[in-house]
């Protein structure tokens, strides 16, 4: 009898121990309110950063065209100049491919903008 509840416990335990990440919109994003951006680890993700210097992992609806770091996008905002899950992303190579946007999350820089912390000596 013991078992069943142990078990039960268990199963309990492993699945509230991984908290589903909240969303979140990036405020403010209208008229260059993004101001850096490089591709994530999948053709479907974007780390971009806001003028506050906070960075998010954006999930586009399906694989953006994947030219580069150093090509240019535009983004749609709200009318209040939100970026959020209903915004969508361009780039100027691709002016007629256009990126939805699933989810949008606070994350840390990307390694390549100083996200590894580096234990002092």
């Amino acid at each position: 009898m013991l078992l069943p509840i142990l078990a039960a416990a268990l199963i309990q335990t492993a699945t509230a121990a991984a908290p589903p990440e909240k969303e979140t919109v990036i405020s403010f994003a209208g008229n260059g309110g993004l101001r850096d951006w490089e591709f994530g680890p999948t053709r479907d993700v974007l780390l971009v950063r806001d003028r506050t210097e906070h960075w998010y992992r954006v999930t586009t609806t399906g694989p953006c065209p994947h030219i580069g770091n150093l090509d240019t996008l535009s983004y749609t905002t709200d009318s209040n100049g939100t970026f959020d899950r209903f915004s969508r992303i361009r780039f100027l190579r691709y002016p007629n491919v256009t990126c939805g946007v699933k989810s949008i999350v606070a994350t840390v820089a990307p390694p390549s903008k100083g996200g590894k912390r580096v234990a002092k000596r």
